[in-house]
């Protein structure tokens, strides 16, 4: 039985892999040139911002549904706390329908991308 002050295989012990051969030894740097053929090279990766920002340009109905949904809804639970049941009602009938045209856009967004990218 080993002793557990050895050496060999503590658990605290760094990994060493100097003495594995180099998997990659002997390959180029860089792909070979095939006619007809491009290297693929990853896209800048782009931050919360950006990405914000194209998507809203893309299809800009969808944070406008969401803005109308968000202000229905919070306009009718205002409405509804104060006691005013008949306007509480309506904004919430509003709200079902801003919904309605904010899932209508991204579908539309979806079948606009999807014919963009077929082409």
């Amino acid at each position: 039985m080993a002793d557990r002050n050895s050496k060999d295989a503590s658990a605290g012990d760094a990994y060493d892999d100097s003495s594995l051969p180099n998997p990659y030894a002997g390959l180029p740097e860089q792909p070979p040139h095939i006619e007809g053929f491009q290297v693929w090279r990853a896209p800048a990766q782009e931050g919360f911002a950006e990405k914000f920002k194209r998507k809203t340009m893309e299809n800009p109905f969808v944070p406008i549904g969401c803005g109308l949904t968000a202000a229905a809804l919070i306009y009718g639970i205002g409405t509804f706390s104060s006691g005013n049941r008949r306007k509480s009602q309506t904004m919430m009938r509003a709200r079902v329908v801003f919904q309605g045209f904010t899932i209508a856009a991204i579908l539309v967004g979806v079948a606009v991308n999807g014919m963009k990218s077929k082409k």
